[in-house]
């Protein structure tokens, strides 16, 4: 173990371990700066080398008088040690706290010191999810468990800084903080971020300073801390006498003085950073984003362990640091400084090879080659067709297809984009078909979207949260959903503010602007990384771009259009919708924004739900390609009644507007069908749960937003919602909520899923108001229930049964299997016994099982945490039966299987596209030859 004194920068026994001269090893394993010593050091050594004669200064007055006058804080309120690590211990000493908050991962330091001080640890967990970043709940946990609090800032191993508001809270707190600072100088709003100023004047707050990281001195041992004047003299009284020696002292000085030396720093980190971020993660590797001149990163995508890599490394002479070292890392973890670019060329390159090694070395041996000549019999059937080990196997291929393209040749990991000159001009569905295409055609292929926004969310197998449409598209490829297929999902929850989603993990509320300036240069690692895992794992990968490419006011820090398609360096295919008019000046118009690397990018356009005679529309066609000099790769004419989610409002709204949903189900007659009104709140979310009614045929749906609009129907739905407590605000402001209740009094039937049961409730309250600014809202009050909200969401599937209803079909004892998924803040008690309608097994959690929901003593009144309860074929029909039998209409046989009819709109929707596309120049921008396999 290189790290065997606990530390990266060991030459000493880098060279005992690899037998080579200390100075032949080129250092990643310790953050110090490359530009670095200045140049004063070597003054310094050189003129005045004779003054360590005398004994130094043991109040280090020259020093302190120079750092107060660079913070322009008081020298009283600073003290210089012998490096960071003599003032950590000496602080903890002083304080003697008996609980101390401390970050996982975090420096070793900070334990060691609280360890030698008697003291006791309080963990906070850094997430991998989060990016590492401290989340404000933990901190708020450890302010009430701890009275010492302290916290790198940027972290080491990390790179991430503390929040703003993590700060905030903190001082508020008015606990003992201390804060190490060692690596903000390479920060360029090191001014602003850091909190040496506050420090010095508040008896709660300590900042710990290295000088040796930023100066490149570690030989030297030189750092201060900063607090409250009366906490420096405590300290001083237990510090060492002479800790600093002369020359650090008179180097500390020379250094604070050479302003050029930091700008050309900051300068330099600046570009270096970004870069060899890039391609460390072009190598499949899980970077993530730093604030400061280190990176940390993980081998988890290649499937390596850093110690083997680390030893393969130091063998060709380059050392990186064992980051699973780190408590709270696992054994993928690796972290290394950033360095001048030909080092860092070095280091990639040595990675690229070491991990070649590695990955050759852990791969199974193939079978010998004398095996092609062995009889037949002699190889067992299973060894031709087996896939490599983590491979996805193709799905079997749809029966009654003559023929399907075989590959032949394709790398791994082709890419492909697919772009739209606006939203909601069919990019969701166009990608869906290239998936299904791609996967009949033989390869194993997966959906990718970085950012999405979207209240229509689906959870994946291992419950997290995702946009709905890359869970479609996964399941179009028939590849379990991942959150690397969409790693960042925006859920509105009021006017520009967005619940931010990372990794299917709620991480903050942020408002548009503070998530585009503080929040996106961290998303660019978090989404890079995702398309790297799934290009190393998949034949090709589909990218799905947002809105449109051509903002000029958001290109410069897009994450999802044109700067994801040259970091993935996808060919880009661009859609218009021409039932929106304006077709071609759209496309010209798009293309016209675009830089020319962009505009070289795109490979051809796509015209999509075209209505009417092509051959009318060829002209224009032609126009468009002489003029853009780009192919047009097929006209998809409109595809009514497809029968697949949609994925937003806006694709709702359409249709709302344009009467898709009013006229779907419409054919039975009035008198024999069933009128249900779903509820429209304005943050509805999750309305794909009523998509089966729409294919009911004795159900007439309709949207209804305000009690005039209600009238009597037949049944009532109150949906989910992104923000409960505001549309529950709303229903009683719009007179919907008196309006349901005389409903409810007459005997009507209503169901309510997620956040319209919660509103079924007597009382909502929200104590740390984490939904609204409201603690406590009276509910409906159907149910005797209280929903408490808190910060931890549940994103679960759930599978279980449910006997409502089942006297319908004749057996008391009958049950109906349920299967779903849960996404919500709240937690539901009841203040009195009721009957649940379903049991529930969430399947993520290996549960025993639990009751869900509540049901009126009639039957008619219900709700539930499930979504998707109404996609389960024989509870639905059996509910809308009992909805019929009380209208006095015979029962209806359950010929509704809605699963099969989406599986079936899959390939309906692939057939559609491939005949009005041409495929073969899709697969030619993709780099994948193809051959025409025989006749099956």
């Amino acid at each position: 173990m290189l790290e065997r004194y606990g530390h990266g920068g060991d030459l000493w026994t880098a060279a005992e371990t690899f037998g080579r001269s200390k100075d032949d090893f080129l250092d990643f394993s310790s953050n110090m700066n490359p530009l670095g010593p200045p140049a004063a050091v070597e003054t310094i050594l050189r003129e005045r080398w004779r003054e360590v004669t005398a004994y130094p200064d043991p109040a280090v007055r020259g020093l302190r008088k120079a750092l107060a006058a660079k913070y322009r804080i008081p020298e009283e309120s600073i003290l210089v040690g012998n490096g960071a690590a003599e003032l950590i211990d000496l602080a903890v000493r002083v304080l003697k706290p008996e609980v101390t908050a401390l970050a996982r991962p975090a420096f070793s330091e900070y334990e060691e010191a609280v360890d030698k001080a008697g003291g006791r640890v309080y963990e906070l967990p850094l997430r991998e999810e989060h990016g590492f970043v401290m989340q404000l709940d933990d901190v708020q946990r450890a302010v009430a468990a701890s009275d010492l609090l302290f916290f790198g800032s940027p972290n080491n191993p990390t790179g991430r800084r503390l929040p703003p508001e993590a700060l905030a809270l903190l001082d508020e707190a008015r606990k003992t903080v201390i804060l190490d600072e060692a690596f903000i100088d390479f920060c360029p709003d090191e001014e602003q971020a850091t909190m040496i100023r506050r420090a010095a004047s508040s008896p709660h707050w300590m900042v710990i300073r290295s000088m040796t990281k930023f100066y490149s001195i570690p030989g030297l041992r030189l750092g201060f801390i900063v607090a409250h004047p009366d906490r420096i003299v405590r300290m001083r009284s237990q510090q060492v006498q002479w800790s600093v020696n002369t020359l650090a002292q008179l180097i500390g000085e020379a250094v604070l003085e050479d302003a050029d030396f930091e700008r050309r720093t900051r300068g330099w980190l600046a570009e270096e950073r970004p870069r060899l971020a890039g391609k460390l993660a072009a190598l499949g590797l899980q970077v993530t984003p730093s604030d400061t001149n280190y990176l940390l990163f993980s081998l988890r995508p290649l499937g390596l362990n850093v110690k083997r890599l680390q030893a393969e490394m130091g063998r060709r002479g380059v050392l990186i640091r064992d980051a699973s070292l780190f408590p709270g890392l696992d054994e993928t973890y690796a972290r290394v400084a950033i360095r001048l670019r030909p080092d860092n060329e070095r280091l990639v390159a040595e990675l690229a090879a070491s991990i070649a090694v590695l990955q050759e070395r852990e791969r199974p041996q193939a079978a010998p080659s004398a095996a092609a000549d062995a009889p037949l019999a002699s190889v067992p059937s299973s060894a031709a067709v087996a896939p490599a080990a983590g491979a996805n196997e193709a799905a079997p291929q749809p029966e009654g297809r003559a023929s399907r393209m075989l590959p032949s040749g394709a790398g791994a990991g082709a890419t492909l984009m697919v772009q739209g000159t606006s939203s909601d001009a069919g990019k969701s569905l166009i990608t869906t078909a290239l998936c299904r295409i791609l996967l009949q055609d033989g390869l194993r292929v997966a959906p990718f979207k970085s950012q999405n926004m979207s209240l229509n969310s689906y959870v994946t197998p291992d419950g997290k949260e995702i946009g709905r449409a890359q869970g479609m598209q996964a399941d179009a490829c028939r590849i379990p959903a991942t959150t690397d297929m969409n790693p960042i999902l925006l859920k509105p929850k009021k006017d520009m503010v967005s619940q931010v989603v990372v990794h299917g993990k709620p991480y903050r509320d942020l408002d548009a602007r503070t998530y585009r300036e503080r929040y996106l240069s961290e998303a660019e690692e978090v989404v890079k990384a995702s398309l790297n895992r799934l290009r190393a794992a998949y034949d090709a990968v589909v990218l799905e771009g947002a809105g449109s490419p051509a903002e000029v006011n958001l290109k410069d820090r897009d994450i999802v259009n044109m700067r994801m398609a040259g970091w993935a360096d996808a060919p880009v295919v661009l859609v218009a919708d021409i039932d929106r008019g304006g077709v071609f000046a759209s496309l010209v118009g798009t293309l016209d924004i675009f830089t020319q690397e962009e505009r070289d990018r795109v490979g051809g356009f796509i015209i999509n739900k075209f209505r009417g005679d092509v051959t009318l529309l060829q002209p224009g066609l032609d126009w468009l390609e002489r003029r853009t000099r780009k192919p047009v790769l097929g006209v998809i004419p409109y595809l009514p009644d497809l029968e697949l989610e949609d994925e937003d409002s806006a694709s709702l709204d359409r249709k709302l507007a344009t009467g898709i949903i009013a006229g779907a189900n419409t054919a039975a007659a009035a008198g024999d069908s069933i009128d249900i009104a779903v509820i429209r709140l304005p943050r509805l979310s999750n309305f794909t749960d009523i998509d089966p009614l729409l294919y009911e045929k004795d159900v007439r749906l309709r949207f209804v937003g305000s009690a005039e609009e209600m009238g009597s129907p037949d049944a009532v739905i109150l949906p989910g919602s992104k923000n409960t407590v505001d549309d529950l605000l709303f229903l009683k402001q719009t007179g919907l909520e008196a309006a349901l209740l005389r409903y409810a009094e007459q005997g009507g039937w209503m169901a309510g899923i997620c956040a319209g049961y919660q509103m079924m409730g007597r009382t909502l309250r929200d104590p740390e108001l984490i939904e609204s600014d409201r603690k406590e809202t009276a509910g409906l009050g159907i149910f005797p229930a209280e929903t408490v909200f808190t910060a931890e969401k549940r994103t679960v599937r759930a599978s279980g049964a449910s006997r409502l209803y089942s006297d319908l079909v004749g057996k008391v004892s009958s049950q109906f299997p349920i299967y779903g998924y849960e996404i919500h803040m709240g937690r539901t008690h009841f203040l009195q016994q009721v009957r649940h309608p379903f049991w529930l097994h969430a399947e993520q959690e290996g549960s025993q099982g639990h009751p869900d929901g509540a049901v009126s003593e009639d039957g008619r009144i219900w709700g539930t945490y499930v979504h998707g309860i109404l996609h389960n074929d024989d509870f639905r029909r059996a509910w809308l039966n009992s909805i019929r039998a009380a209208r006095g209409l015979q029962p209806l046989a359950a010929e509704l299987r809605f699963q099969e009819r989406r599986e079936a709109a899959f390939d309906r929707l692939a057939d559609h596209v491939r005949s009005h596309l041409d495929m073969a120049r899709v697969y030619e921008m993709m780099g994948i030859q193809y051959q025409e396999e025989a006749s099956l």
